[in-house]
């Protein structure tokens, strides 16, 4: 031991050096030397992570981010079967298209009672009208009319019962790879204030958060072997209420109206699924009257009316999976959305609605309750006879 030099001073005689390097010899010829491969579809840093979980012989394995690239460092026979378990798992990601339509069905019950009066005054040959302009003239409606005709006078007693209407939200498509969650997003982002504090100096300093108004769908499918796709699905809508919440004495936060839902289903590819029953029930009351007039004791609720509305909405989300299997498909999928891309931006027609619905399938295929595939024999007629009262030809789905 030479401790000035920090050296440790080992002798053997020749014959155990000759044995040590033909040991290393024979170390340095197991290894094929350096193989690189590229990744092309899957990840190299997954790959990596693959291969030195499964305890491949003494592979030395290292992985290049940038050119996505895998440097493996073995002998020649584990040199093999890394190659080959590459090749088996850097194959071409299967990808999902889905179509989504956010549509929103609102129920209404509304009760529009009252008189309307239309006073004919003959003058010098010409017929006015003195209510005329109060409330317009009365027309007919899908609730019916009751007239009551008296001389000169006309008096108008309406009940009035509209019930339906059909609004498309949003109809996004969007692609993802399987077994990856794609988000989609229509909305605005809304700032409000959600603490406030004043400091030493008389400042006030406000906390702001940002919350996405609108709506957000999270899915994420997956393949399964026998070609059914499965999506795990969380929609979410939002909107901003009346309501406020005291955050200071100046300063008040706003209320967010939320409808989610969590759910996983089950579909073959190409077939339709729609997910409903997130209902928002809003009520509204409406005072008309004849100025002056409308304010007598008892004879004024001849020249009043009101209109009381009740409307409940309920939004329901139609998803169409389509399985790509490899990227030259996706130019056929293009060509097919182009030709259905002529559906209204804002209400359906009966022809629009029929375009739509071409394609579903009209068997059951085996769905949970909670979520059925649409299939226009499943409904009962007593659900639907509001909703079709324009149309009878389709029926939407009803989700208990």
């Amino acid at each position: 031991m030479n401790f000035r030099r920090n050296l440790l001073i080992i002798v053997f005689n020749c014959s155990f050096l000759l044995l040590i390097a033909s040991d290393l010899s024979a170390q340095m010829r197991t290894f094929g030397g350096t193989t690189t491969g590229r990744s092309s579809y899957s990840g190299a840093a997954g790959m990596r992570e693959y291969l030195t979980k499964g305890m491949i012989g003494e592979a030395m394995i290292q992985v290049d981010y940038d050119s996505r690239s895998i440097i493996v460092i073995t002998d020649e026979e584990t040199n093999e079967h890394i190659k080959q378990i590459v090749e088996n798992l850097d194959r071409p990601v299967q990808q999902v298209l889905i179509k989504v339509v956010f549509l929103e069905v609102t129920y209404r019950d509304d009760l529009d009672f009252g008189l309307e009066g239309t006073l004919d005054v003959k003058k010098r040959g010409a017929n006015g009208s003195i209510f005329e302009t109060m409330f317009g003239l009365a027309a007919e409606s899908r609730g019916g009319f009751y007239r009551l005709l008296e001389n000169d006078v006309q008096l108008t007693l309406r009940a009035l019962s509209e019930v339906g209407k059909l609004e498309v939200l949003s109809r996004p498509s969007i692609l993802t790879r399987n077994n990856q969650e794609a988000v989609i997003t229509v909305g605005q982002r809304f700032p409000f204030v959600t603490d406030s504090r004043v400091t030493s100096d008389g400042q006030t300093i406000n906390t702001v958060t940002y919350q996405d108004i609108g709506i957000i769908l999270r899915v994420t499918p997956f393949i399964t072997q026998d070609g059914l796709v499965e999506m795990i699905l969380s929609p979410e809508i939002s909107t901003l209420t009346d309501e406020t919440v005291p955050i200071s004495d100046t300063i008040e936060s706003p209320v967010f109206a939320i409808r989610s839902a969590d759910t996983v289903v089950n579909t073959p590819n190409g077939q339709t699924v729609v997910i409903g029953g997130m209902m928002e029930d809003n009520s509204t009351e409406t005072n008309r009257k004849v100025p002056i007039l409308g304010d007598i004791p008892l004879l004024g609720l001849a020249f009043q009316r009101k209109v009381k509305n009740n409307s409940k909405t309920e939004l329901l989300i139609f998803l169409t999976p389509y399985v790509v299997e490899n990227p030259d498909k996706l130019v056929d999928l293009a060509a097919r959305e182009k030709s259905h891309t002529q559906l209204a931006p804002k209400a359906f027609t009966q022809d629009q609605m029929d375009k739509f619905f071409d394609n579903v399938p009209e068997k059951e295929t085996g769905a949970p309750d909670a979520i059925q595939p649409l299939n226009q024999e499943q409904v009962p007629d007593t659900e639907t006879k509001a909703v079709n009262r324009k149309s009878k030809s389709w029926k939407p789905l009803r989700i208990q």
